[in-house]
């Protein structure tokens, strides 16, 4: 049992490899169904969404709290599918969200701009031109995005457990690659390793839940979890604000109790 969080430059075979992967492991896969179950489930457009996540951030948006609030809502979906083990995601950041968890394979996939051109123009129907300006795009976009959010550079390698040059790679070597690093026993999900997705799953579906609802002020509150009990502590300016962040927390499915520690400010007096 185990995760495989892949992240692909465009066409680098990586959700191609992917898909084929979980289906020789008979195991769940995700790629716009993260994106789309996170539209269903926090009710924003799937198009802001998948935005927020692969395209460069605008000016305003760098001065906002709103893509930071889309992050939320992706990371919760990918944790909460991570909890469920046997999962191979692709795409989102699914390689940077899933670091601190420690039996999952992270995979980068990349190849020579040139090939992964010639590729898209068989796909696409593009001209060579248009699908080598299609590529470096798409890799600035991306490339922008991830250090925006995460302050990171997705082409370090050190972020990676495996890195794959598909050039000369088919979907079925690719695959049978990433199967034969999941035999290394540091890969093998244990129970604790377990509980601790669970925990850090309920913690992101709390932050994420907090933030969506319209009463709360979320970006007051801290969230934590451990062995499915979850700790609510920071701020609010309404009694109301604590009883109602509470209540959103309880809802969420496997979270065994809430600690609510918010503190109501009445005017320069704090009351618990």
């Amino acid at each position: 049992m185990s995760i495989v969080a892949i992240s692909e430059t465009v066409g680098s075979l990586g959700i191609e490899i992917g898909r084929k992967l979980a289906e020789n492991l008979g195991w769940e896969f995700a790629d716009r169904e993260i994106l789309s179950k996170a539209s269903e489930q926090f009710g924003e457009d799937v198009t802001e969404l998948r935005h927020s996540v692969e395209e460069k951030p605008t000016l305003w948006e760098r001065f906002s709290d709103t893509q930071h609030c889309y992050k939320a809502y992706v990371e919760a979906i990918m944790l909460e599918m991570a909890a469920r083990d046997n999962v191979v995601l692709a795409g989102r950041s699914s390689t940077i969200v899933l670091r601190p968890i420690p039996h999952v394979v992270r995979v980068r996939t990349s190849a020579p701009e040139r090939s992964r051109a010639q590729r898209l123009e068989n796909e696409m129907g593009l001209t060579n031109e248009a699908a080598l300006n299609f590529v470096r795009h798409s890799d600035r976009e991306r490339a922008a995005r991830v250090k925006f959010l995460y302050q990171l550079d997705v082409d370090d390698s050190l972020l990676y457990d495996l890195v794959l040059n598909t050039e000369r790679l088919t979907v079925e070597k690719g695959a049978a690659l990433i199967r034969e690093t999941l035999r290394d026993g540091r890969f093998q999900s244990i129970e604790s390793g377990r509980r601790e997705v669970v925990d850090l799953s309920l913690a992101a579906l709390a932050r994420a839940a907090l933030i969506a609802h319209p009463q709360v002020e979320a970006h007051r509150l801290t969230v934590t979890c451990k062995d499915g009990n979850v700790s609510l502590t920071g701020g609010v300016r309404e009694d109301e604000q604590r009883t109602v962040a509470a209540d959103v927390v309880g809802r969420i499915p496997g979270v065994v109790s809430v600690v609510n520690e918010i503190v109501v400010m009445h005017l320069g007096r704090a009351t618990v």
